[in-house]
Order: structure tokens, then sequence, then C-alpha cells
């Protein structure tokens, strides 16, 4: 049944859209008397207008369609339809994060009714596949900066909102359930929601409570690895074997190594929110939300890598070496060892906010408002990640060549001339066998007053004043087994089959890379990740000898070793502490309006972490295929370091209205970005047991927050109701920019490649964004936004090019009809290319960029009656992948394709 499911599926990817646009003409002529909705996006969409247009800055809006019914089933997703936002996706190809003009996540703030949201990484980037989209009501960007916000953003603040009783008096509830199919994992997930609100006694009580429960499977096809030495490595090969090196054979560009395969995510996520209201009187109202959520997300991947090239002596095993350039496009390689990995990857979140606010209107012309909240967030995952490496040495030979555009080919000549399946546990040996991972607990606790005093005045308004104090701790328990086992069976000391373990297993799929060109082994052994532990430990108290002939006696406990144990180098404790101070004055005429004012913030920091020395590296067979590497470290030694900074913070916003439906907007503030919170602490991580040389340390204790003086201009033209012609202009003068420096040191007698983040020296960004609303009386609509962004940075005063991240084009597209009982919309959203890495191996004047993406997603939704509704839709219709590249478009760094979803329900309003 699946199989024939997922025949159709692929043959009407654009299924759901052209049915739309069939059935659209259909209802038109059975009735063009039908009265337009007001409801579902329609409405959604005149709401997010009215939201923008009574605002005072620059804001765009995202509201829910109704309640419990969010644009998308995502949240970051709606907010990419919104001009100068893009996302960036899970391996699953879910939307994570959201970029805002042009600037990563690190650059924004996300809150939640204007409250700091704890997260679950090692930073302060919010991911969106946390929460539920039903559980919010609205989401607002600012775009512009008021000293009455939160401080924090340079790129834009988003703001989430929750639902709550006293927005729509009465009881009424809806309950949905939703089924969705994905292309590539072959696999049916599943959705529940149920929303229920209800105000009484005269509505001065209100409760709202909100239900969600998902379940399902992601699967990603990826290359994540095709390592490639460059130009700066200096390596050099004889490739015309005439005994001698050319300056032509001189820094080549040559592929390392080469590993793709499938990763699989299941999932669970479930969500409670409640608030409750009490307005006594219409001086005084309390409020007080919960929010608890959980996420499950556990990731099995299996991939096969094959190690062509390295830096040791072993470098006589190329033959048939074709150049372009100095670039090696293709080559036959000697003696590869086939290694194949199997990893799980454990991801349990644990989310919760608990906040008390209450409102009270002192006189008739002052209001004050106080707010506490915690928000936490605890992640599960310390030592509970394995990534095991098996692999089968001999006399293996293999092609391998670079294909425009796509996935290299590798045409193995194994052994016998088996194929990758025809491996056993008799042929299997182990080698890196790695458990890592992190416990992750963020704790936001703040307590704000705010006061709103009106006046009387001509043009003053009104004042909004207030004083805010945020305390925010960060741990990071780091467990794993780098230090005594994950290597401790490196060099394949004997086979699977010797220890009498068996842990081979068949390849899961029959659709790796499935319409991605390419000739590669499309399936390879696994392994059970136990039965290998079992394997390991089988070898305790014996003698066994490898394939080299070499000895070796196990411990009789030797095993133990695999296990995680805390690593105090790769753990953290940091808390933030800030208080911050505003006022804000608020002025308006009969056709203009104002505010200016100013926030005044004292951050203070202290930082707990550990650093330990590489003491020694010994090269282990260093004329084999696949030599290792012994190092020594040092015992870790704690460190503990502070920081703090007061910044004065101004921002001025304006608006006038040239007509009576043309609004001119302008802006001015100084705004901050605060590192991540693992910039803050420099902790270790280096390859040298790889035989890479490359360290890099993750944080720096002197960092500073990134500051950009910005400008901002607007033109919105509402040139008739609920509908929009808008264009804007922005500028950021960012000083101090968060970079990686590189450096070269020596260590234990190795050339080590050393990165860790810096304060650089300046950047800008600039750019202008176009949008259009507009709906017609026959029930069709548009919506349509462009932004342009241009970056530039400045390191040690040299020109570094532009900001890593940064798309220069990108631009949605939404084709709308709604009336009656049809509601149905397909989108496209596009990012175009950008720069993924300022290091390529073609040398300093190259890059490595990510391919242009457009995703196109598409809605069809039929009322039943008033109260029951169905509907279908599918996500990345057009089956996007995302694609990096090293410099030229036959150098892949990434690719990673994760296929089409289509989602179908029901859902019921009462």
């Amino acid at each position: 049944m699946m199989k024939i499911l997922e025949r159709k599926f692929k043959r009407t990817a654009l299924s759901i859209a052209v049915v739309s646009v069939m059935l659209v003409p259909q209802a038109i002529a059975q009735d063009d008397t039908e009265v337009i909705s007001v409801s579902g996006v329609r409405s959604s969409l005149a709401e997010s207008l009215s939201n923008k247009k009574e605002a005072k800055s620059l804001v765009d809006s995202i509201a829910a369609e109704e309640l419990g019914r969010f644009p998308d089933d995502n949240v970051a997703d709606s907010l990419s339809h919104i001009s100068g936002i893009t996302v960036s996706r899970t391996r699953g190809g879910e939307a994570q994060y959201v970029n805002i003009r042009g600037l990563g996540p690190e650059f924004s703030i996300v809150t939640l009714n204007n409250r700091i949201l704890a997260t679950d990484d090692g930073g302060r980037n919010f991911a969106f596949d946390v929460i539920p989209s039903e559980m919010i009501s609205g989401a607002d960007v600012w775009k512009t900066v008021q000293a009455k916000n939160v401080e924090g953003s340079i790129g834009g603040a988003v703001n989430l909102k929750s639902a709550r009783a006293f927005d729509n008096p009465g009881m009424q509830g809806v309950v949905s359930v939703t089924g969705d199919y994905n292309d590539l994992s072959e696999e049916v997930g599943k959705k529940f929601n149920g929303v229920f609100s209800n105000t009484f006694a005269d509505d001065t009580l209100g409760f709202i409570v909100s239900l969600s429960s998902s379940s399902g499977t992601e699967r990603a096809d990826e290359m994540i690895d095709n390592y490639v030495f460059g130009v700066n490595d200096g390596l050099s090969y004889d490739v015309n074997n005439d005994g001698t090196i050319s300056s032509d054979e001189e820094n080549l560009v040559i592929p390392g190594s080469y590993a793709l395969g499938a990763y699989a995510t299941d999932f669970k996520r479930n969500g409670l929110t409640s608030s409750l209201q009490w307005r006594p009187n219409s001086r005084l109202e309390v409020t007080a939300d919960v929010i608890i959520t959980q996420l499950e997300a556990d990731s099995t991947g299996y991939t096969q890598s094959f190690y062509m090239v390295d830096a040791s002596a072993a470098q006589d095993r190329l033959t048939n070496i074709v150049l372009d350039g100095n670039v090696v496009t293709q080559m036959d390689i000697a003696d590869v060892t086939m290694e194949v990995v199997t990893l799980d990857e454990h991801r349990t979140v644990d989310s919760s906010m608990f906040a008390l606010s209450a409102e009270y209107m002192v006189t008739d012309d002052l209001t004050i408002k106080g707010d506490i909240y915690r928000s936490s967030s605890e992640r599960d995952s310390g030592g509970k990640n394995t990534f095991v490496v098996a692999g089968s040495p001999g006399a293996h030979s293999g092609t391998y060549s670079l294909n425009a555009g796509g996935l290299p080919d590798y045409i193995p000549n194994w052994t016998e001339g088996r194929s990758s399946d025809d491996f056993g546990n008799d042929d299997f040996s182990p080698h890196w066998a790695a458990r890592d991972g992190s416990d992750i607990e963020d704790e936001v606790t703040g307590y704000t007053l705010d006061g709103d005093w009106q006046f009387s005045h001509d043009y003053l308004v009104s004042v909004d004043f207030g004083i805010a104090y945020t305390s925010r701790n960060k741990t990071n328990t780091a467990y794993d087994n780098y230090s005594a086992g994950a290597c401790n069976y490196c060099g394949y000391p004997f086979t699977f089959g010797e220890v009498g373990a068996d842990v081979v297993l068949p390849f899961p799929y029959d659709n790796l890379f499935d319409g991605e060109s390419g000739n590669f082994p499309r399936s390879f052994p696994i392994f059970s990740i136990p039965d290998y532990a079992l394997g390991l430990a089988a070898s305790d108290g014996m003698t066994l000898t490898d394939y080299n002939g070499n000895t070796r006696t196990f411990g009789e406990n030797e095993s133990a070793l695999w296990e995680p144990v805390y690593n105090p180098v790769n753990s953290y404790d940091i808390t933030e502490d800030t208080t911050a101070l505003y006022a804000q004055a608020n002025l308006e005429g009969d056709n203009w309006y104002a505010n200016i004012g100013a926030r005044v913030i004292d951050t203070d920091v202290t930082a707990a972490y550990s650093y330990n020395n590489i003491l020694s590296i010994d090269v282990v067979d260093p004329d084999s295929s696949n030599p290792s590497w012994d190092v020594e470290y040092s015992d870790g030694s704690a460190q503990t370091a502070k920081g703090g900074y007061t910044k004065f913070l101004p921002a001025a916003n304006f608006g006038i209205y040239l007509q009576e439906d043309l609004l001119f907007r302008a802006a001015a503030a100084k705004s901050l970005s605060r590192p991540t919170i693992d910039q803050m602490a420099p902790l270790t991580t280096d390859n040298a047991q790889s035989g890479l040389f490359t360290m890099n340390i993750s944080g720096n204790p002197d960092i500073e927050p990134v500051y950009s003086n910005q400008i901002d201009a607007a033109l919105e033209w509402y040139f008739e109701e609920n509908s929009l012609l808008s264009a804007s202009l922005f500028w950021k003068d960012l000083d101090g920019f968060i970079t990686l420096n590189t450096t070269n040191v020596v260590i234990a007698g190795e050339n080590f490649t050393v990165t860790q983040p810096i304060n650089g020296d300046t950047a800008k960004v600039k750019g202008f964004e176009l949008g259009i609303q507009k709906f017609f009386e026959n029930g069709f609509g548009v919506t349509a936004s462009y932004a342009y962004t241009d970056s530039s940075t400045v390191v040690d005063g040299v020109d570094a090019g532009a900001l890593v991240g940064v798309a220069d084009n990108s631009y949605s597209l939404s084709l709308i009809y709604e009336k009656d009982k049809i509601s149905t919309q397909i989108a496209l959203d596009y990012t175009g290319e950008l720069v993924a890495d300022s290091f390529s191996p073609l040398g300093d004047d190259y890059q490595s960029t990510t391919n242009a993406v457009s995703m196109v997603s598409a809605s069809f939704n039929y009322n039943v009656n008033d109260n029951a509704q169905l509907f279908v839709e599918g996500n990345n219709l057009l089956g996007e992948s995302n694609r990096t590249f090293q410099g030229r478009n036959d150098l892949p760094g990434n690719i990673q394709v994760y296929g089409r979803t289509l989602k179908f329900g029901a859902r019921y309003t009462f």
C-alpha cells in the first residue's frame, strides 16, 4: 500500500496546486454571487496588515487564521513569507531558525509575550521546531528598534504571542487531526491538537488551554564529507610518473575523503499551553501563563566512507590522475579501506515557561505593569550519542571522479569481485568508537516593571518608562570517551568474526539518493550498535592479531573504556545578569507620529570552564593506507573568566502620512547583538587523532557584543482595503562583528591550524525590500515580497568579502483563492546563493557557497459546514535539496536531500 502511495505521490508532486487551480473555477462557476469569506488566510493577512499599519515602528506580522490554526504547520515557515526573512532547516527539512535581513539567528532575538525564551543548544538561538504552531496566535517581526523593546537584536526581533481567552470572549474550541507522508522516508506521521477557551462571570474571568501531540519520521540523504586538501596544504604529486615534481604538480587540490549516507529522525512533540486571566474591574487585569513542551528526536544514521588521500608518507597509491589546472578531478586509488559508520543521536528537550503579570491603572493617566517569569530548557543528551566506525582493510581499490553540480562518482573494486553488501562479520573490524553528548540546562528569570504615563499635551501623547532585570544561567555538561576509549580500537585490531560477534546488518533503504545522479554504492552494510559494543566486550582478555600481523592482548575489562565519562574540558557554566532602564517619549500630530528614547543596559558575565594541553603526538603505522595518531593530553585545569559592559542605546522612529493612504516611515538606532553563550567559553576540540591537525576553540572570554548603528526608511501605500504596496531601505554599520580567526600554531611538534572567534573590525549590511498584498472581489489574492541584501566585512583592515550566510536575493510569492467553502494557496519561497564559508581549498580568493533554494508549498481547505473542515497540504513540492560547493561546482562540500511531504486532516470548531 505504501509503495503505491509513494508512486502516486511522486507522479503528482504538484497535485495539490493543480487540483486547487482546477477546483477554483468550478467554485466560481457554481455561484457568482457568493459572499467572500472573511475567515481563514484572507482574515489572517488582513489582521497582519492592520497590525503593520498601526505600529509605531517598522513591523511585519503574522496572525493565526483562527483559534488553534496558524498559517503554516511551523511558525518559521510562516515567517519566511515576510520580506527579508529566510529560514535554515533541520536535517529532515523542517524550518528551525530564522534569518532576518540577511543576518543569521545569532543576530536576532525571539521572545514569547515579550519574554526571553530559554534554548536547548549551546547558544541563544531559538529553535522553532520545539514549539507547536497551534499554541501561537501571532508573531510580530520588529525590523526597527524602540527603546521600550527588549534589546539584543540587530537583524530584527521576533515576538511570538500565545492565545488568551480575553482575545475572543465566550466559549469556543477546536479539535484537529492530521496525517502526513514523506516520499523519502516513506513513513506516515500523525498529529492531534485541541484548544478550549471560555470566559465567564460577566467576562471578568477567562481561561484557555491547548494540547498538541505529534509524531513521525524525518529522513535525509546526505553527503556529509568530501574533504579536500587545498593549495595551502602544500601537497604535491608526481602525476605523470616522470620521477620529478614540476610546478604544475605542486600545491594540488586533491579530494581526501568521501562519505555519504542516510539519516532518519523519529520525533515526538508534545505541548501544553494555558492562560488564566482575571479582570475584576476596568483598572486591573492579572494574567498567568503556562507553557510546557517536550521534543524527543532520536536520529540514526548510516554512512559509507572512502579514505583516499592523507598527509602521511603513504602517497604512492594514486594512478591515472586527471588535472583541471591544479585540481584533481579523477584518480584511481589503491589500498582503500571500506569504512562504514552507524550513529545514534538523541535530543530530548523539555521546555517550559511560567509567568505572572499584572496591569493596573493607577490614575486615568498612569498605568503600571509588572511581569515575572521563568523560562527553562533542558536537553538530555549527555553521553547518549554514539558514532561507531568499522573498516575492512585490504587490497581494495576504486575510482573517484568529480561531477559538475552533483555527487562525485566512487566506483569501488572490492577484493574477490564482491559488492559492498557482500561484506560481513569476518571482514569488518572495529575502529573509531565514540560516545558523546551534553546535558544542557538553560534558565532565564526575568522581572520587569513598566509604566505608561499619558499626557494631554498637543504633541506629547505619552511617556513609556521602566526597568528590567534578567538573569540567565546556562550549563553544558559534556560526557564522552575521547580521552581513552574512542580510539582504543583504531587500526582494525581484529574482525568481529574472530571474537564471535554478529554485528552486520543489511542496509535498510532501497532509495538512497533516489533521483540523484552519481555512480556510487547505493547500499552497504550497517551495524547494530548494541552488538558492536558486545563485540568490543568479547575481545576482553584475548590476544588477537590484526591484518598487518601485529598482535595485541586486551585487558580483562578493556571494553569499559568505551563508556562515556564527564569531560570538564568540553563543559561550561555561564551566568549572565542584565539590568536595563529605558524611557521613551511618544509624540503624535494630525498626520504624523514619533517616538524617541533610550535604553541603558548593564551586563555582567561569569564563565567557568576547563582547559587542557596536548603533550605528545605519535604516528601509528605511518606507511599504512589508514594510519592513526596517539595523542596524550594533560588533565583539565579549571578556569574562571568574568566580563561585562554598560551601553547606551538610543532609538527614534518617525512616521508621516504624505496623503491619506500613503505612509512614510524613518528610524535610526544603536543596537547590539550579544555573543552566543558558547562563544564566551573557550572549549577546545581537535582532530589530532585523525592526523588532520586542526583545532577549534569555540569561545573567547574576551568576546564582546556586536554593535550596530542603523537607519531605516519605508514607504507604504495602502491603496485599497486590506491591500498594500511597500518599499523600504535599510543600512546597518556593524562594529566588532564576531568572526573566526585562523592561525597556525606548532603544538607537540605538529603544525596545527587553530580557529577561534574574535571581534572583527567592521561589517556593513544594506539593502531594500519590496512588498505587495492585493485581494480581488472574485476571491483571488496575491502577496509577494522581494529583498536585496548587500554585505561586506573588514578584518584586520583587509576586505574579507561578504558576511557568511547572507543571501543577496530572496523573495516570496503566494497565490490565494478564498471564497465560500474553499480556501487554497500556493507559495514559493526563494533564497538566493549565499556564502556558506569564507574558506575554500582553492585558496584565499575563493569561498564556499550554498546554491539557491526554491521551496514550494500548497494547501487546499474545504469547509464542509460552519464547523467542520477538511484540508490537504504539500511541502517542498519541487523536491529541493541543500547543496554547498567549495569554490567550484564540481567540489561539493555538503549535499542534503529531504523529499516532499503531504499532509491531510480534518478540523472541527465549536
